[in-house]
């Protein structure tokens, strides 16, 4: 009888921890944020992983947009475009859209995981 209380307490604990390794894991991953200039590739990185605030600056052709990238999003937070569109767009935590600053020829995009399989309108 105490034989088999001992092991429905080992397995017990184990499902515990495993459950809890499961929280502890997903928390860490993020979606992936990738920024572009002029088509190339110059910044990547987990939104997941910030665990401080930081402005990251573009500059293109005498342009330049601010990005202010947090833990799980990311937004413009200023442009010296002509329209502010990128600005205006706010913050991204996923999704389809990308953030698009034409002028200065910006795109950034969040990958990751998403419920959403289409963006209308």
């Amino acid at each position: 009888m105490k034989s088999n209380r001992f092991w429905i307490i080992i397995f017990g604990a184990i499902i515990l921890l495993s459950v809890i390794a499961v929280f502890i894991f997903a928390r860490k991953q993020g979606d992936t944020v990738k920024i572009y200039q002029n088509g190339q590739l110059i910044h990547t990185g987990n939104l997941g992983m910030v665990s401080e605030p930081f402005n990251i600056s573009v500059e293109f052709n005498g342009g330049t947009n601010i990005i202010a990238v947090e833990q799980g999003r990311i937004r413009v937070i200023s442009a010296n475009c002509f329209d502010g569109t990128c600005v205006r767009q706010g913050w991204h935590t996923g999704g389809l859209t990308p953030i698009v600053c034409l002028p200065n020829r910006l795109v950034i995009t969040v990958e990751g995981k998403s419920d959403i399989d289409a963006v209308v309108g």
